[in-house]
């Protein structure tokens, strides 16, 4: 039964890695660990789009770092900001939005700019309201104010607008952007309402503000107090027609410029520093957009929503996003287990991965926002990381394939060959036979350790690596300290041929191996030396009477020696059978020497030896030594007849 349970959970162990990188990917993605992809790729696909025709709805006039250098100062004055708004109003815009805090007065002429601003009922100001707080132009009455205060994300950067917020006061305040676009609107007879599918959001006509809620979209637990919108940034290199302060007040600038159009002022200067980081336009420096060309963006996407059906940029329910991510998971997952050729893999996942990308970036220029990072993240990790794990166990399913087939093809040949004549043989023995030199008993015994032998390799086989079987009822744990492995084979071989052993005097020398370096096949090895170093003196030494065992370091070698006492027959330097092949074979995978010659008076000496390593050798103290023969029994002594003795 064990052997078949690990069988299965070697089978079922990709699917259980799989499933536990989708459970950490979700984890992750759930967490707000990957916001920051989803962010930055967002940004970079914005960037990518075509580019949209110039906003014929809104002019930006800025008021530049040579305008302050050469004709104005700063802060701008009273007096040149109000000949600034008379000369705009000359082009009879429809709203002009000043962007520029005025909440003290500036040099000369407050008068003067507030005689303009009382006269004109189509200039909105701006006021901020979150702490520390910036009060509007005294002048302005409250419905021609707006606040320009902005939800940052944590990495700093702009994505979405503030439409509305509840003030300190418990007031409900209009932002900057809604002034606008309201006044704009009115005269296309669309006026600010609530929501129709969403009451709480905010709406023009038909066009209703998808509102922006905490977990929208890439985002993981937002702050989405008041009322907010995703910004979709109007694409390409000149979004809206830009005048300077200079221009303007030297006439160069066409009146269709300005005429029936929503005219934003404010700086384009470093000595003003109103800039704001966005990362989402194209050609613009992401720590360097003046807070001006952002609150176009945030009235052009109002109006043309409006005007002109131009989309706000949504996102899809967030079970879809799950929902896609379990199936990129699964699909990851089941290339994984496909096992094809590696060029053939990942020839495949960078065609998935790209055509995750296209979807991602098709989906955009629609304006729908599907979050595709932890799709993408969780196909490549299941692909790549477990694509290995799959070769591997197909690798070994084929071994075991071939090994059932050898274990098979020998189990046929040796029942078709000597289990038959065996089986002929015990069936006609004479019931009266009392020939000494055949024992009938032997042969029957014979017969059951040929027949037991499909089951013992079939049972070695098919067990994962780390085991060893001794017989088939018992099995071992190849992780064990190597001497007390080999102790185990010492102790399993002799009480095995006890007939043999039981009346030999036992010396036996087992002192710690480290075996750090040594892998399971190779410990097996040792172990499989060991046992037919032992049966060879059984069936070439039948007259041993002493037999001494080392397993143990000796200098800068580890050693595993047998020597026994009886005839000499077992060395002849011309013969070398499969027992000396391999152990040749073991010896040369170990850097070592094997060794098989006779001793004086008589007997033989069986002898592998490989050198301890660097490691080894500092390890190897007389404190390990006293500590190991403390804990494992056996060590330096004499057995005969299974009694201990000095």
């Amino acid at each position: 039964m064990g052997i078949f349970k690990d069988r299965r959970l070697n089978f079922h162990s990709g699917e259980f890695s799989g499933l536990s990188i989708i459970a950490i990917i979700v984890a992750l993605r759930m967490l707000g660990f990957l916001q920051a992809l989803e962010w930055n790729l967002l940004d970079f696909a914005l960037r990518k789009r075509p580019a949209e025709p110039t906003d014929d709805k809104v002019t930006i006039v800025y008021i530049t770092e040579a305008d302050i250098q050469t004709s104005l100062s700063y802060p701008i004055s009273d007096q040149s900001l109000a000949d600034l708004l008379k000369q705009v109003q000359t082009y009879e815009p429809r709203v002009i939005g000043l962007d520029i805090f005025r909440d003290f007065p500036v040099g000369e002429g407050y008068n003067e700019l507030a005689n303009v601003l009382t006269s004109s009922d189509n200039i909105v100001g701006i006021k901020k309201i979150t702490t520390p707080t910036i009060s509007p132009p005294q002048a302005l009455p409250p419905e021609q104010v707006g606040f320009v205060d902005v939800p940052l994300d944590q990495d700093g950067f702009l994505r979405r607008s503030l439409l509305g917020v509840t003030d300190q006061q418990g007031n409900y305040q209009f932002s900057f952007t809604i002034r606008l676009a309201a006044k704009y609107l009115a005269d296309e007879g669309f006026n600010l309402d609530n929501g129709r599918r969403d009451p709480a959001t905010m709406r023009f006509g038909d066009a209703e503000v998808p509102r922006f809620r905490a977990n929208t979209g890439g985002y993981v637990r937002a702050d989405d107090a008041g009322n907010q919108t995703l910004i979709n940034f109007r694409a390409g290199a000149t979004p809206f027609t830009k005048v300077t302060y200079g221009e303007l007040v030297s006439g160069a600038v066409p009146a269709a410029l300005l005429q029936d159009r929503v005219v934003l002022i404010g700086y384009d200067a470093i000595s003003a520093k109103d800039f704001v980081n966005v990362a989402a336009l194209a050609g613009e420096n992401p720590g360097l957009v003046p807070g001006v060309a952002v609150q176009a963006h945030a009235v052009s996407q109002l109006i043309n929503a409006t005007l002109n059906n131009r989309a706000f940029l949504s996102t899809p329910p967030i079970w879809i996003e799950y929902g896609l991510l379990i199936v990129g998971g699964v699909a990851g997952l089941v290339l994984a287990s496909s096992c094809l050729k590696p060029s053939t893999h990942l020839l495949i996942v960078a065609a998935v991965s790209i055509g995750l990308g296209v979807v991602f970036y098709a989906l955009l220029l629609t304006n729908w926002w599907l979050p595709m990072v932890p799709v993408m993240v969780l196909f490549g990790l299941n692909a790549m990381v477990l694509y290995p794990m799959y070769q591997a166990q197909a690798q070994l399913r084929s071994q075991l394939n071939q090994r059932q087939q050898l274990i098979d093809w020998t189990f046929s040949t040796i029942h078709n060959g000597p289990l038959q004549t065996l089986a002929r043989f015990l069936k006609e023995w004479p019931t009266d036979s009392d020939n000494p030199n055949f024992n009938k008993a032997d042969l029957k015994q014979l017969n059951q350790e040929l027949r037991a032998l499909y089951d013992a390799m079939r049972q070695e086989m098919l067990m994962p690596g780390q085991q060893l079987v001794l017989n088939q009822r018992q099995i071992i744990n190849l992780e064990i300290p190597l001497t007390e492995l080999l102790y185990e084979i010492y102790s399993n071989t002799t009480k095995r041929r006890k007939d043999f052993f039981e009346n030999l005097l036992h010396i036996t020398e087992f002192q710690e191996i480290d075996d750090s370096h040594l892998p399971p096949d190779q410990k097996r090895e040792l172990s499989r030396f060991l046992e037919e170093a032992l049966l060879n003196v059984c069936k070439y030494a039948p007259e041993t009477t002493r037999l001494h065992v080392v397993c143990q370091p000796e200098g800068t070698d580890n050693v595993i020696r047998v020597i026994d006492n009886g005839a000499n027959g077992l060395f002849n330097p011309e013969h070398e059978g499969y027992g000396t092949h391999q152990a040749k074979q073991l010896a040369q995978t170990l850097g070592g020497v094997f060794e098989r010659y006779a001793v004086s008076p008589k007997g033989v000496r069986c002898e592998l030896r490989w050198p301890i390593t660097s490691q080894q050798q500092q390890r190897w103290c007389w404190f390990n030594r006293l500590k190991f023969w403390a804990g494992v029994p056996g060590i330096s002594t004499i057995f005969k007849n299974n009694k201990l003795e000095s």
